[in-house]
């Protein structure tokens, strides 16, 4: 919590809230496996992959007083790399959002027809009715709410 001031880190760390967390038994446990499990695979991952074929290579790079032709390129392969996985992950999470959207859309006009088709037209059409009068009532409350709000406002700000 860097980026918090230290007033609102000490108040937050003395809340008793957090400080239950802090201490309960899946905290601890979770700690237990991300120092296990976790830290171990991201050092490998650091040392064997990411400084001898990126860090190291692109240090040197940078470094040297004129950058050549091989190293421009190199930078340029790096950032089209890197938009094309980019461009691969959101296509993906884009697909799997659309699918369950379909699926769920599917799954509430099946669900429909199945209930008109057990409940039949005529209870069908007083429930929609019903649920009519409460949207209804919902959306004539929410612009009463508005509406009084803005004259608290107005007296508000007018005195």
């Amino acid at each position: 919590m860097d980026f918090l001031p230290e007033s609102l880190t000490s108040i937050i760390q003395e809340n008793p809230t957090f400080q239950h967390l802090a201490a309960s038994s899946a905290t601890a446990h979770l700690l237990t496996l991300r120092s296990t499990y976790l830290d171990p695979y991201i050092e490998h991952l650091r040392t064997a992959y990411l400084d001898p074929y990126i860090i190291h290579p692109l240090a040197t790079m940078l470094a040297s007083s004129m950058p050549n032709l091989v190293s421009v390129l190199v930078l340029v392969l790096v950032l089209v790399l890197s938009i094309k996985i980019l461009d691969y992950g959101r296509r993906l999470v884009m697909f799997w959002v659309s699918l369950v959207l379909r699926l769920l859309w599917w799954a509430v006009v099946i669900g429909l027809a199945w209930y008109v088709y057990t409940a039949g037209w005529e209870k069908t059409g007083r429930d929609l009715g019903w649920f009519y009068g409460v949207f209804k009532g919902f959306v004539d409350s929410f612009q009463d709410g508005i509406e009084g709000a803005e004259g608290f406002v107005i007296k508000n700000s007018s005195s």
